[in-house]
């Protein structure tokens, strides 16, 4: 098959050719092995050489030929860490392993090996971009930053509601039953879950209530109160699930410039199609709903910039007061400066939908690069002074 590029391909190429080792991270199916292993010499995968490994890891890794892929490294613990920490301290020469793994170990013991060592690198569900083939193409935020998103009259094509169930997972992308993939994908891991001692039907019943929540700051109390959960439980259970890369909460953005902001963090899967089949909300209840619409289409387009962020270094949050009086969907935090990004479910966005995003611009001044209203409409204007309406279309086309 064809190779569809992907965001993290030039910073996982530079990575190769700068540390001994990269640590490449994410959710299982999202794609790590086939594109490490376009840039490696050599494969170790597991369960396949697990046995072969254990019996020597050093010896093991030593002998193939750099840069070695070593696929699913978890299930070999952190005694490989270990080893291929002597060996890159015997030879720091870049390029020496890529680790992917898909489950985060929940410790690493008294202390991590690979410190100052190695350089990680996310690499999320594909967005629409790269399922499209652009995933090698300018970068959309730096389009917009360098003048070229905004162009008054600009057309892209209108976004179908109906859409956001089009999953990133290579695998289920192009399945007309995907939703059922997306909860055997999530059943799966939450059945694992047992080896960790926890209850999968918990853990299922926590994945619908967070489903349920997507892109909402909703309090701990109220999570697991629904899930018929404790507290400590919860803890554990929210830890399981970024262990395994599907959650990607959206953190609260704080400043001394605006007071009274909200810390709780919107609750979002790392793939909006994963999030609806887990919430068994199909496309007619998104057209009949507008505000459970928006909800998800704030998640969707915080998955398309997740990796752009990643690439540039950026961190996105969003922008809650306590009240809920003011609030800016999405907040982009690059090393110099901001970007605001609002979301409307709408085709036809009005002056009265940037109002926040002016509010934002009182308090940051200079610090706020760009405003953008994204809409599912089809046309690119001023909307109020500096602030723009841009299609969602727009991330990809």
């Amino acid at each position: 098959m064809t190779y569809l590029p992907r965001i993290a391909d030039e910073a996982l190429a530079a990575a190769i050719d700068t540390f001994p080792v990269v640590m490449l991270d994410g959710a299982r199916a999202a794609g790590k092995t086939t594109s490490a292993a376009r840039v490696v010499t050599s494969e170790l995968r597991f369960p396949r050489d697990l046995a072969f490994v254990q019996a020597d890891p050093g010896g093991v890794l030593a002998d193939e030929i750099r840069p070695v892929l070593v696929d699913e490294w978890q299930l070999a613990g952190t005694e490989l860490l270990w080893a291929a920490k002597s060996i890159v301290d015997a030879d720091p020469a870049p390029g020496g392993f890529i680790l992917a793994g898909s489950v985060e170990p929940e410790a690493y013991g008294p202390t991590y090996p690979l410190t100052g060592r190695s350089v990680r690198i996310a690499l999320r569900p594909m967005t629409r971009r790269e399922l499209e083939g652009g995933g090698a193409e300018p970068l959309w935020l730096e389009r917009l930053l360098a003048g070229q998103v905004a162009t008054p009259g600009r057309r892209h094509p209108r976004f179908d509601i109906g859409d956001l169930a089009i999953t990133g997972f290579p695998a289920a992308a192009r399945l007309a039953g995907s939703a059922d993939w997306l909860r055997s994908y999530a059943g799966t891991i939450a059945e694992r879950s047992v080896e960790d001692k926890r209850d999968p039907v918990r853990v299922n019943r926590l994945l619908r209530v967070l489903a349920e929540c997507e892109s909402q700051a909703v309090p701990d109390e109220y999570l697991w109160r629904s899930a018929d959960i404790n507290r400590v439980t919860l803890a554990a259970y929210e830890q399981m699930l970024t262990r395994t890369h599907i959650r990607a909460d959206l953190p609260a953005w704080e400043s001394n410039r605006i007071k009274r902001i909200t810390t709780y963090p919107k609750r979002q899967y790392v793939d909006t199609a994963l999030a609806l089949a887990l919430a068994r909300i199909g496309p007619d209840q998104l057209r009949r709903d507008p505000a459970l619409a928006g909800r998800f289409l704030e998640s969707f387009v915080a998955t398309q910039l997740r990796p752009e962020c990643d690439r540039l270094g950026g961190v996105l949050h969003h922008v809650r007061t306590k009240g809920g009086e003011r609030e800016v969907d999405l907040l982009i935090e690059l090393d110099h400066g901001l970007v605001a990004v609002e979301v409307k479910a709408g085709v036809e966005p009005r002056p009265a939908d940037a109002r926040h995003l002016l509010w934002l611009r009182e308090q940051l001044g200079d610090r706020l690069l760009a405003t953008v209203v994204l809409h599912r409409g089809e046309a690119t204007f001023e909307l109020v002074d500096g602030v723009w309406a841009v299609p969602v279309t727009s991330l990809w086309t």
